[in-house]
């Protein structure tokens, strides 16, 4: 059904999910908060989610997933997730130009956007690349059509959606030139993590309560609120096999049938040493390997003591880390991740993140998107530690070209702009 016309080669129409999906599966850089997926997560939200096109002669030339909400009891906003696809820029204009009179129609105050266009390129350590690439005109664009640009912040804001976050890019690479590319302290992290028997399988539906579990550990130690486990049951609802929760542990069996196979091969080499002393009392050489040996098997043994006791406590495994994943266009997002940090020791959090960058590489996707980090990189600053440790694994920052805001109603949008002291 038509919904605007006015005049013009393009017209408005809502469209079902499916055509949605089809015809943005050409965009590389579509991301899953524009998905009509997380569309029907948000309508139990209260949202009120329409797949608007801009149409010409029966083909889409522009298309957005348009979420209306309540507003100060009579009214209601509207907001384009990652903003719209669309082919040109002209068709853009126009398509915003018929979606203002669309939403003024529905009394919507205001409409905002957070398009998933990156502002200006980015090293790994946050600094802008000099001759790098600059998407300043999409901002100008936006302005252009009336919007107010946000102020550009660093620190996160619960709020909004990131604007910072952490890129590997994978295209064209084997997993062996991505784990060359990852500085030496990163590789020994996940060498340590698979010497220790770290495993990682993935969690059923039934099982999101130790995804819970870590997350929520995660968030009281940096006192951020938790999420509900209802939260991560809805993700695997919706998103059906696109969202992938996966689960790094001890095999604590393996971890002991280890150290045992260890403390025998130790004792094999003292005993081996001092064979060769008692031929060669004064062989330097064999003193030192007796000395080296004993001292390892002295540690063996303790490790073999805390080992035991990791077994009466916990049984067959020890859950260390865990992480929400969405497999969506060309990127798998690390979206949500909880760590038990009493066993730091384990390096789990590396054999997680190693063990889902070589999926991401088997399964064909081209980049492997840490997600949200502060935009602060500096040790004394905030998200200072969550930055550093991405930026371990080659990662690169991207900054996105923020928030853009349309008032619709000028006088009410006043109004809401000073209740809410929003700075535009």
């Amino acid at each position: 059904m038509c919904i605007v016309k006015e005049g013009t080669n393009i017209k408005l129409k809502q469209i079902n999910t499916d055509a949605y999906e089809t015809w943005i599966e050409q965009f590389e850089n579509r991301n899953f908060l524009q998905s009509s997926y997380e569309g029907e997560k948000i309508k139990k939200d209260g949202w009120d989610v329409r797949y608007l096109a801009g149409m010409e002669e029966n083909t889409i030339q522009v298309c957005a997933m348009v979420a209306i909400k309540p507003l100060m009891k009579l009214f209601c906003y509207a907001y384009i997730p990652r903003g719209p696809f669309y082919i040109n820029k002209e068709n853009l204009k126009e398509y915003y130009r018929l979606l203002q009179n669309y939403l003024k129609k529905e009394k919507c105050v205001y409409l905002e956007t957070d398009p998933y266009i990156p502002l200006r390129q980015r090293d790994e350590n946050g600094q802008i690349v000099e001759g790098g690439w600059n998407h300043q005109d999409v901002v100008d664009l936006y302005q252009e059509m009336g919007f107010a640009h946000l102020p550009l912040t660093q620190g996160y804001d619960m709020t909004r959606q990131c604007r910072w976050m952490s890129i590997l890019h994978l295209e064209g690479q084997t997993k062996e030139q991505v784990f060359k590319a990852f500085p030496s302290k990163t590789r020994q992290n996940i060498k340590n993590a698979l010497k220790y028997n770290i495993k990682v399988r993935k969690l059923e539906k039934d099982e999101l309560s130790i995804l819970h579990d870590l997350v929520s550990m995660t968030r009281e130690r940096r006192h951020f609120s938790s999420l509900s486990l209802e939260y991560y049951q809805e993700q695997y609802e919706y998103f059906k096999d696109k969202a992938q929760a996966y689960y790094a542990y001890l095999d604590i069996d393996a971890y002991v049938e280890n150290i045992q196979q260890s403390i025998d091969k130790e004792k094999q080499v003292i005993e081996q040493a001092q064979q060769r002393l008692q031929e060669n009392p004064h062989s330097k050489n064999s003193q030192n390997r007796l000395h080296t040996a004993t001292l390892y098997l002295e540690s063996l043994y303790k490790r073999q003591e805390e080992a035991v006791l990791l077994q009466k406590e916990h049984g067959h495994e020890l859950g260390l880390a865990a992480a929400l994943y969405i497999f969506y266009g060309k990127e798998v997002v690390y979206l949500m991740r909880g760590s038990n940090d009493a066993y730091k020791k384990f390096k789990a959090p590396y054999a997680l993140q190693w063990t889902m960058i070589q999926k991401a590489i088997e399964e064909g996707y081209t980049e492997y998107n840490f997600y949200g980090i502060s935009g602060l990189f500096e040790p004394d600053q905030e998200g200072y530690g969550v930055f550093d440790f991405k930026r371990g694994f080659d990662a690169v920052v991207v900054e996105l070209v923020g928030n853009f805001i349309l008032p619709l109603h000028t006088m009410l949008f006043n109004v809401y702009k000073k209740k809410n002291h929003l700075d535009i």
